[in-house]
């Protein structure tokens, strides 16, 4: 059997407050821990455009005692 243990996730949003929406959102979720989180604010000189990257580890199961399966699907 395979167990997914954990998940790095980098995302880019508009805005810090989105980030914390988001910080938000993923530690109310009970299909995994999020254990960390982290999301700096970035500046494009060439289009004056500011944006915010995004980092968050989920874990998804314990390594030493994992018991769910995980079947990961990508939509784009």
């Amino acid at each position: 059997m395979k167990y997914l243990l954990n998940v790095v996730e980098t995302w880019r949003v508009d805005t810090e407050d989105e980030a914390l929406e988001m910080r938000d959102e993923m530690a109310q979720s009970s299909k995994y821990e999020l254990q960390s989180f982290q999301y700096t604010v970035k500046f494009n000189k060439k289009t004056e455009e500011e944006y915010v990257v995004v980092k968050a580890k989920k874990i998804i199961n314990l390594e030493k005692e994992p018991n769910s399966g995980v079947k990961v699907s990508y939509d784009y």
